[in-house]
């Protein structure tokens, strides 16, 4: 029964990756970050559209400094209408609405503050997609080591259960030890089922946020350099103030806040009119000289801001949002320093687990593997304890990929939470 389930395991796993699939898959040449980071930003859609929300919030700043439209009439007199110069024929007249100085400039500055607010989203769409492409790369770069650690385990199996079926043969071992030797070597072929289901879901994201087709073939990520930090928490926190893009939305939005205040308390002030008015005179009966002159005259008007159920509500409304954008801008800055030292943290205690697997643990548990599988390939050791230490080291190889990739996701995130890249000294 082992035997016929070890070989629908292996007729599951050739089915769920032939070799002409893996093959357009996972190409031969490597992954580099730097280059996947670089077309992503370059065709990432999110970032598109975040882009034109920029160019759009630009284009509103000369539209909200721009005088209102001016307006032009034209008046036919009745045939009555008689002056002592003569009939008026008709009346031309010209307006322009003139806000009182100050009210233009405020809502130019309000308009460039959300201009600068869309330029701070932009950059952090730009964060978020490096950030999502990196943990993407991470993840790949983690699957296609821990599949080749699992593969390379698998042969060794593979060769342990050849030999125990030749001394079940030779009537020199055990029913059992082959019965295990198969049984491990169905766990390694499932556990190779999921992870090529897992790098297949990975290649799907890189794609989906690369914006290429969903089959595009995706190739093995380079390995990367797990390097020091050479920037203090202090000095990190201290960059982040200054680089963060949620910190300059926050602080361009309290800007906006502060000149709508100010344009809520000039609509206290009257705005000016300006007219033009000519008149054309037929000519009369009289012998005045000026008979028949045209007329002309300049019109001014003022408004005459006096409801006040409509101007003290705007100006405590103005206010509110002032304040609410201050505590918006408080609470940016608390969350800010709360995802610099959450990922400062993260990192440097994943630093450390994986200098540990890298040091210590992989070693030993390496070392005592090949020596149990000399002293099984001798005959001095049953297949239990071979497998036992089998599980140890690929255990202790799987953990230590997952422990690689987290720091350096720990990494990605903390330049997230900056908002710039970061110096980073020696690799380890």
């Amino acid at each position: 029964m082992r035997g016929i389930d070890l070989l629908t395991a292996a007729l599951v796993l050739q089915m769920a990756s032939p070799p002409n699939a893996a093959a357009k898959e996972q190409p031969a040449e490597e992954l580099r970050l730097a280059e996947v980071i670089t077309e992503a930003l370059e065709r990432n859609p999110e970032l598109k559209a975040a882009k034109e929300q920029w160019r759009a919030a630009k284009l509103r700043i000369p539209q909200a400094s721009a005088l209102p439209d001016p307006s032009v009439g034209y008046a036919i007199m009745g045939p009555d209408l008689e002056t002592r110069l003569g009939p008026q024929m008709n009346v031309y007249e010209a307006e322009q609405m003139v806000p009182f100085p100050g009210k233009l400039w405020e809502k130019h500055r309000m308009a460039a503050a959300e201009a600068q607010a869309a330029q701070a989203q932009l950059h952090a769409t730009e964060r978020d997609v490096i950030l999502k492409v990196s943990d993407t790369y991470y993840n790949l770069y983690a699957t296609d080591a821990v599949v080749q650690a699992v593969e390379e385990i698998n042969e060794v199996l593979k060769r342990f259960e050849g030999i125990a079926q030749s001394r079940y043969a030779a009537q020199g071992g055990s029913q059992r030890d082959v019965a295990k030797a198969q049984a491990e070597v169905s766990d390694v072929l499932q556990r190779l089922l999921v992870l090529r289901q897992q790098r297949q879901t990975a290649a799907a994201l890189l794609n989906a946020l690369l914006d290429r087709h969903p089959h595009t073939p995706v190739g093995h990520a380079e390995q990367p350099e797990l390097s020091t930090l050479s920037s203090t928490l202090e000095e990190l926190l201290a960059t982040a103030q200054k680089r963060r893009p949620e910190l300059g939305e926050a602080s361009a939005m309290v800007k906006r806040k502060q000149h709508a205040n100010t344009l809520a308390k000039l609509e206290y002030v009257p705005d000016l009119t300006v007219g033009f008015q000519y008149t054309q005179i037929g000519a009369g009966m009289t012998t005045e000289p000026n008979d028949g002159r045209d007329a002309w005259m300049v019109p001014l008007k003022i408004t005459l801001p006096i409801w006040q159920n409509r101007l003290i509500p705007s100006v405590l409304e103005a206010k509110r949002n002032l304040n609410a954008s201050q505590a918006k801008l408080k609470q940016a800055e608390n969350f800010t320093a709360y995802e610099v030292k959450d990922a400062y943290y993260r990192f440097t205690a994943a630093k450390q687990v994986v200098e540990v697997y890298q040091n210590a643990l992989i070693p030993e548990a390496e070392l005592a593997f090949r020596s149990d599988q000399a002293g099984y390939e001798a005959g001095r050791m049953d297949v239990l304890n071979l497998i036992d230490s089998e599980r140890v080291y690929l255990n202790a190889q799987v953990a230590y990929y997952q422990a690689l990739a987290e720091a350096l996701k720990s990494f990605a995130a903390l330049e997230r939470a900056v908002g710039t890249d970061l110096k980073l000294t020696g690799g380890s």
